[in-house]
């Protein structure tokens, strides 16, 4: 007999067979926790309409934080006027 049509012994079957009924049972249930698989599973047009539902709104900071960055926005505006005032002369010590 070639390795075609030679039988297999029960128990090699009974164990093909398990291993089987476990990819399968895999298979049919997906690990949903992972966002990245469900991502995949939906399609494009649902993907857009679940992120279109999705808004978080302002959150809640701190007293701190917000002086933070408020800091912050003034020293970009100061910033700003100081690289127009810088180019302003520049130019003006061209002519």
């Amino acid at each position: 007999m070639n390795d075609i049509t030679k039988p297999i012994p029960a128990d090699t079957a009974i164990r093909e067979e398990n291993e089987l009924e476990a990819v399968a049972a895999a298979v049919a249930q997906p690990d949903l926790k992972d966002p990245r698989l469900v991502l995949s599973l939906l399609e494009a047009d649902q993907v857009v309409a679940a992120k279109r539902r999705t808004h978080f709104g302002q959150r809640n900071l701190a007293v701190g934080v917000r002086v933070l960055l408020w800091g912050l926005r003034a020293y970009v505006v100061m910033m700003l006027v100081i690289v127009v005032i810088s180019a302003l002369r520049a130019m003006h010590a061209l002519h």
